[in-house]
């Protein structure tokens, strides 16, 4: 028995050092597509620097800095969140590289949205987002009203957010409202369409969202929608 019990601790240390030496691969090729995905971020961000006024620049220069402590700690979130790391320890795990890699490319994309600012079809419609968990699609289908889904993911446990409707709009501010069966208030959303940034103000939003969840904040336009998005929108509009 004795004899047996050796083997067997023999393979279970056999095996743990496996696993190991495969999750190390396995940060290793993460943080190879990092430094490729930082190079094309610096080379982004540096035509940005070259063509942006001034003005805006800074701006993106300012949220710049705000993005680097948030994906650093967003990352560190999810590493303890998902895989229930100690603190401190969170880069030992692939799930902390696998968000900053995800953070890095999200960020491309922003940098191409503050470049490509004044480029869309329409005032509203298109693929916004916060750079921190919270997403926009809106649908401009007739005047003076648009369809839009807000989607939002917040805070250290991940708390949901969802909410979905027909706001109207006049000149560069838009208006939602509605009340549920369930819900004690009237909800209220406000949409501030700025030169650069689309405000979002939330009134009694917590029947649609979890406890550290909120729709409030700044959003981007990123892009155009996709044949997707705008199926997405309209199913969302039947309901």
């Amino acid at each position: 028995m004795k004899c047996s019990h050796s083997l067997a601790l023999g393979i279970l240390f056999s095996l743990v050092r496996i696993l190991h030496a495969q999750e190390e691969k396995s940060i290793g090729a993460l943080k190879a597509e990092i430094a490729v995905a930082d190079r094309e971020l610096n080379q982004v961000y540096q035509k940005a620097k070259s063509t942006l006024p001034e003005s805006i620049f800074a701006e993106l220069q300012e949220e710049q800095r705000t993005w680097i402590a948030y994906r650093d700690t967003r990352s560190e979130e999810l590493a303890r969140f998902n895989e229930g790391v100690e603190e401190g320890k969170e880069k030992l795990s692939s799930t902390y590289w696998e968000s900053v890699l995800s953070e890095t490319a999200s960020r491309i994309d922003t940098i191409k949205g503050w470049m490509d600012r004044d480029k869309f079809a329409h005032e509203w419609e298109g693929v916004w987002s916060d750079g921190q968990g919270g997403w926009l699609f809106i649908l401009q289908n007739e005047p003076g009203r648009f369809t839009f889904l807000i989607d939002v993911v917040r805070g250290p446990t991940f708390h949901l957010g969802s909410l979905d409707g027909v706001a109207e709009w006049k000149g560069r501010t838009a208006r939602f409202t509605i009340r549920d069966d369930g819900a004690e208030e009237e909800t209220w959303l406000t949409f501030i369409n700025g030169d650069i940034k689309l405000e979002v103000i939330g009134e009694n939003t917590s029947y649609y969202h979890g406890a550290r969840a909120y729709f409030g904040g700044n959003y981007l336009r990123l892009r155009e929608l996709n044949d997707e998005d705008r199926k997405r929108l309209l199913s969302a509009e039947s309901l």
